[in-house]
Formats: structure tokens, sequence, C-alpha cells
């Protein structure tokens, strides 16, 4: 069975939502994002998203756009964000990875041997962020050819006649985005995103996670109540890299003070 189905299966049993913790692979630099990955399950992180450092994002707000900044200035690369993911497969067999990108890193490496490669790395799914419903045939036969769960967006705006298009070739989970605009700006809105979830729920049967604006652990806990299966957090996690390491924090802090924050969101999302 596949770690996702297997991850949420087991979730389900237990009456628990998912925690999904989004990093940027190489922020700060690699060695520090590295020993932050590895750290993450045990500080309650059920799946793992992590982002492809990319420097003209569509979704992503400044809080993380400055985190890809550091990354690439550090040498970052999607090869080195496989390799990022082979190292952690050395110690961690079970957690779920999800490696959320958008298209263009994904053509330059090659639609031939990108899913292939992220198979093989010990990727679990891709998240290509800004590959529409319509031209998510160019991926299809090649991402088929690997064990990869093709992980989807839904908007607020998306009708639930595109949805069970969008969802016909989903796989994993689907990823309820929670607002409309960028990441890391404005909140999320609980009472608007109760009956997005229920129109989901209509068009699919698969997972759904919900993220984009949840910024606090208490508000994390509130979207868990709402019946979602995984709530996303990205932009408060990187935010706290960011601040230590503006105050040029010393990176076994700058994980210390990113785990203790990490802790805080498991916790709350475990109270569901």
């Amino acid at each position: 069975m596949k770690r996702l189905k297997q991850k949420f299966s087991e979730l389900k049993k237990q009456n628990r939502c998912a925690f999904i913790s989004y990093i940027c692979a190489g922020d700060p630099d690699f060695s520090t994002s590295l020993e932050l990955l590895k750290q993450l399950p045990e500080a309650g992180c059920d799946i793992i998203e992590i982002g492809v450092p990319f420097l003209d994002p569509a979704g992503d707000g400044p809080i993380i756009e400055n985190a890809a900044k550091r990354a690439i200035a550090s040498g970052m690369t999607l090869k080195k964000t496989l390799q990022m993911v082979e190292e952690f497969r050395k110690i961690d067999q079970k957690t779920p990875l999800i490696l959320m990108t958008y298209f263009n890193p994904v053509l330059k490496y090659g639609l031939n041997k990108i899913f292939t490669d992220a198979d093989k790395s010990g990727v679990d799914g891709m998240l290509i962020v800004d590959l529409p419903l319509e031209e998510e045939g160019e991926i299809l036969a090649e991402i088929k050819k690997s064990n990869l769960d093709s992980i989807r967006l839904i908007t607020p705006t998306t009708s639930q006649a595109r949805a069970k298009k969008i969802c016909k070739n989903a796989s994993g989970f689907l990823y309820l985005v929670s607002m409309l605009g960028i990441t890391g700006t404005k909140s999320a809105d609980l009472s608007e995103n109760i009956k997005n979830l229920e129109n989901l729920r209509q068009v699919s049967r698969l997972p759904i996670a919900i993220g984009f604006g949840i910024k606090t652990p208490n508000q994390a806990g509130e979207f868990a109540k709402i019946g979602v299966d995984g709530v996303v957090i990205g932009s408060s996690l990187v935010k706290e890299i960011d601040d230590n390491f503006l105050s040029k924090k010393s990176s076994e802090e700058i994980i210390e003070a990113t785990i203790k924050k990490v802790a805080g969101f498991a916790e709350a999302i475990a109270r569901k």
C-alpha cells in the first residue's frame, strides 16, 4: 500500500486529523534543512510537504518566496531536493513526503525522468501548483510510469463540475485551498470552508487536506474539527526559520525553535 493511503487509513482508525507540515528545501541551507526534515516526524508531523525553491511563485507569499531566495542562494536545486529525500529515507521509511513545485523546474528537469527519479528517491506524491487541468495531459503518461500520487488543488472558486474533472486523475489526497490570494498573508475563514469542504466531499472520496492562511495552533485546531482529513501548515513554520535566520541564530537554534513551533501545531491539531 502506498505511504499516503496507509497514513490516512491509520489516522482514520485513530479518529485523527493529519498534520501536514511544509518546509522549503534548502532553507536556509542544505544541512540545516535536512536535519530539520529528519526531526519533523518525531515533533508530530504525519506528512511532510517539501517545497522546491522557485523564484517566480504564483501562490506563495513573501515569507516562502524569501525562503526560496535563501535556498537558491545556498545552491539548492530540484536535483539536490531529491538528494535530501534520499538522505531522509535512510532513517525514515514510513512518513509520506510530498514534493510541492511549479511546472517550470519540472519541465527543465525533464518530464521523461522527474517522476521516476522522484519515486526512486522516496517521494510519495507531486503537487504541481501552477499546472491547470487543461494542461495536465503533459504529465499524465509520465507520472503513471511511477508510483507517485498526483495531488491536486481545489480553490474556493472551483465549481463542482470542474472539481469532478480535476479529481478524475488525482490521487493521494486533495488540497483544498482555504482562501483566495497568496500564502502567509491574510487568515482563512473557518465558516466559509465548512461549505467548501461539504461540496468537495460530494465529488470525491479522496482524503481532503486544507491549507493557506492557517497561522496559529488554535486556528489549526479549529480547522481540524470541521471534518478535514489533514491540515497544512506552511508559512508559520517558514517564518520561524526566517526570524531566527535574520537574528543570526545558529543552525541548531533555528532547528530547535522551528521544532518547538511544529510541536505546538501538532498538539493543537491532535486535540481535534
